[in-house]
C-alpha cells in the first residue's frame, strides 16, 4: 500500500470523523449549520474526518460554555467564565489558558500541547488604540484570540487558530 494512503488512513482512523457543520458567519460565532454535499444519490449532509474532524470538535468545544450540554456535562469551555467573572487581566489570561488546556486534556486525540498562545488586546498599551477606530477599539477589548500547537495520537502536528473567545456581555 502506499505510505501516503497508509498515513491519511491511519489519520483518519486515529482522528475519527462526524458531521461537517459550518459557521453561519465566518466572522461571527453566531451558531453552526449542518452542511450537505453532492453526492453519487444526490444530496447528503456532508462529513469530515481526520485532522478537519478534530479541528471541527475543538472550535465547537471552545465556543460551548462547559456543562451546557446535557447530554455530555463535561463538554464545553470554561474560559468563557474567566472572561465574565474575573476583573484582573492577567487573571483572565491565566484562566483562559488553564481551560484550553484542560479542554485539550479531554479529548483523547490530543497527545501532548506543544505551544499555546492567546492574543489579548486588553493586556497591550492602552497607547496602541489610538490609531483605532471605535468599533475596533471596542473589538480589541471585548476578545481574546487562542493560538494552539498540539500533537495528535496519529503523531501528526497540528497548528490551529481556535478563533476569537468573545466574552458575553
Amino acid at each position: 500500500m502506499d505510505p501516503a494512503l497508509e498515513a491519511d488512513l491511519r489519520q483518519r482512523k486515529l482522528l475519527g470523523r462526524g458531521l461537517a457543520c459550518r459557521r453561519l458567519d465566518p466572522g461571527l460565532d453566531v451558531g453552526r449549520d449542518l452542511l450537505l454535499a453532492r453526492g453519487p444519490s444526490g444530496l447528503d449532509i456532508a462529513v469530515v474526518d481526520g485532522m478537519d474532524n478534530l479541528t471541527q470538535c475543538l472550535e465547537v468545544a471552545v465556543t460551548t460554555v462547559l456543562g451546557s450540554d446535557v447530554f455530555n456535562t463535561e463538554f464545553g469551555f470554561d474560559g468563557i467564565n474567566a472572561l465574565v467573572e474575573e476583573t484582573d487581566r492577567v487573571l483572565i489570561s491565566e484562566r483562559v489558558r488553564v481551560s484550553i488546556i484542560r479542554l485539550l486534556g479531554r479529548d483523547v486525540r490530543v497527545r501532548r500541547i506543544v505551544d499555546l498562545k492567546l492574543i489579548d488586546g486588553r493586556l497591550d498599551r492602552p497607547s496602541a488604540d489610538d490609531d483605532l477606530d471605535p468599533a475596533d477599539r471596542l473589538d480589541r477589548w471585548r476578545t481574546v484570540e487562542v493560538q494552539v500547537c498540539f500533537e495528535t495520537v496519529a503523531g501528526d502536528r497540528a497548528l490551529i487558530d481556535l478563533g476569537r473567545v468573545v466574552p458575553s456581555g
